[in-house]
């Protein structure tokens, strides 16, 4: 069996997936201070099982994950896996290629994976013991174990070599089965104590048990006591049923009546409300009527108001009539007076007017005769004329005056 090659995802300077091949021989990866070759170290430890982050330069197991940089942004799951050459068939699978992984995320979930598989710690560790890989294994040797190697404490160089000889895994073993004997013990211990408690139990139980037999006993004592008890009652009951029979049919037989009886009552019932109901339905017609006759006196007592204010308007109304009526009578008497005196006015002035027409007839008269006259004349008749329209109009002028004064 033998490494070859390392894939690394997003673990520490590792930002993309990484494939570091280990061809036969020695391989040495050389570089500046810096440029991460303790990184391929801690990723081979972290992925045999490393749990202490300080062993691996950290401050929490989380910090083995890619940060991010100024080009890069920081992933949030890391991947580490080794595979291994298994063609010798060293691991007891039956795989030609043994690929162990471990992923981790920022989230704090760890997964084991073995070709690919989810499996546990355990199962790698047990499958690694005795081939001289391991988290505590001399796989990778730093200072502080070759100090370890040099120290004066034969406990360190004895661990050191028992680990690089394959005894770790016996060691192991034998730290398992003393802590399981360990835990057997206790729990035989344990054991013995609840057997302790089981004996007490069952020795209480048993005394329950006698309680049980005897409360059993009288249950049954009781049992035959409540049926005899039972048997008297039944025959209590058989007497009294007898009695009910005789009393039951002692009420058939007088049934009848009382049927006829009840539905006396429930005629006289019924009469009764049925006259309750006209009596009621009366009381409501005389109560609306009421109502109605109420109305109309309300009605009456606001026409009797309304004619009383309108006979007290009438009344005024008469006496400013009377008055207007002695102011009318006056007027009419001057009107008479002044009436009479126009109509001798009016007579003075036909008779004028009968004179200025006959003056006029006349002046007409002349007028016709003078036309028919001389052409010359035409001169003196129009003066004349002239004179007698100046006549008739005088007269006129005096009635004008006569009619004004």
């Amino acid at each position: 069996m033998r490494l070859s090659r390392l894939e690394l995802s997003g673990f520490k300077s590792f930002a993309g997936t990484v494939e570091l091949p280990f061809d036969l021989g020695v391989t040495a990866i050389v570089g500046p201070n810096g440029c991460g070759k303790s990184n391929i170290s801690d990723a081979v430890r972290w992925v045999l099982g490393e749990q202490s982050p300080r062993l691996l330069r950290g401050g929490k197991m989380e910090d083995v994950i890619f940060q991010g940089s100024t080009g890069r942004r920081p992933v949030n799951v890391t991947e580490v896996s080794l595979v291994f050459d298994n063609s010798d068939g060293t691991l007891p699978l039956a795989y030609q290629e043994v690929v162990v992984t471990r992923r981790l995320s920022r989230s704090g979930q760890s997964d084991y994976l073995l070709n690919r598989a989810p499996v546990r710690l355990r199962d790698i560790q047990d499958l690694l013991r005795g081939t001289g890989l391991g988290a505590d294994a001399a796989v990778v040797m730093e200072a502080k174990m070759i100090d370890a190697l040099l120290s004066e404490k034969a406990e360190e160089r004895r661990a050191l070599f028992e680990e690089a000889a394959g005894i770790g895994i016996y060691r192991n073993r034998k730290q398992s089965y003393e802590r399981r004997l360990e835990e057997t013990q206790a729990d035989l211990a344990r054991l013995e104590d609840l057997i302790a408690e089981v004996q007490t139990q069952v020795r209480s139980l048993a005394r329950q048990r006698g309680k049980a037999e005897r409360h059993v006993k009288m249950v049954q004592e009781r049992f035959g006591i409540a049926i005899t008890l039972v048997r008297r009652e039944l025959e209590d009951l058989d007497l009294a049923l007898g009695a009910l029979g005789v009393r039951t049919r002692e009420l058939e037989e007088a049934l009848p009546a009382a049927r006829g009886r009840l539905e006396e009552a429930e005629r006289g019932r019924e009469a009764k409300v049925q006259a309750r109901h006209t009596a009621e339905a009366r009381r409501t017609e005389v109560e609306r009527r009421l109502g109605d006759a109420r109305v109309e006196a309300s009605r009456l007592e606001g026409d009797l108001k309304l004619a009383a204010e309108r006979l007290s308007n009438a009344s005024q109304r008469r006496t400013s009539a009377a008055s207007e009526r002695a102011e009318n009578q006056q007027r009419a008497a001057q009107a008479a007076r002044e009436r009479e005196a126009a109509d001798v006015e009016c007579a003075a002035a036909e008779r004028d007017l009968a004179a200025v027409q006959g003056e006029l007839a006349g002046a007409r008269g002349r007028a016709a005769a003078a036309r028919r006259g001389v052409p010359r004349a035409r001169g003196r008749g129009g003066g004349a004329g002239a004179r007698a329209r100046r006549a008739a109009t005088a007269p006129r002028r005096g009635n004008g005056r006569a009619r004004d004064s």
